[in-house]
């Protein structure tokens, strides 16, 4: 019983958790010839240090998207103010290429990019293209935090669950 009191505890002071952060776009998106309302949701992953999902609709792009895209340079935090810019790596669904490229003047030295994409300045690389027909559309604006979850890590609850599942086999041994 002391035992499982004890992986108890260890599992609630020091528990490891990833923060799911999710940034809204609404605003346009527009080419030298036209533009459009759009709404976007993109939800990063502070721990794996990337974007996990993107959903996004506009009158010319549409789509959902799940995976895992890290970010292009290795500077997640900048040490001095003006960190200057930084970028996941373009993914493509079905007929659609995104790329998000954060332009990060507004952040201090020691700010996390993935706590504060919201202090980007308007994007001046990220697009939305429709591939079969080579149209590309910019977005025009900054994005809004709009929640942030803590989840479990998965490493974490693996090993508590090793622990518990020990402590049980070893129990029924004694019996």
């Amino acid at each position: 019983m002391r035992a499982l009191l004890l992986l108890l505890a260890l599992s609630v002071i020091a528990p490891a958790h990833a923060a799911l952060i999710t940034y809204a776009y609404t605003n346009k998106i527009e080419n030298p010839y036209e533009s459009y309302d759009a709404v976007g949701l993109f939800t990063v992953d502070d721990q794996r240090r990337g974007l996990v999902s993107a959903t996004f609709a506009s009158t010319p792009v549409n789509f959902e998207w799940e995976g895992f895209v890290p970010l292009m340079y290795d500077q997640p935090v900048s040490n001095v103010g003006q960190l200057y810019e930084n970028g996941f790596e373009p993914f493509t669904v079905g007929d659609v290429s995104c790329f998000l490229y954060l332009d990060l003047f507004f952040l201090e030295a020691g700010e996390d990019i993935f706590h504060n994409l919201d202090k980007t300045a308007p994007f001046e690389g990220a697009s939305v293209e429709v591939v079969s027909t080579h149209t590309g559309y910019f977005f025009i604006a900054g994005l809004t935090k709009i929640s942030t979850v803590d989840v479990p890590e998965p490493a974490s609850m693996a090993l508590f669950g090793l622990g518990l599942a020990g402590m049980l086999a070893g129990r029924r041994k004694r019996r």
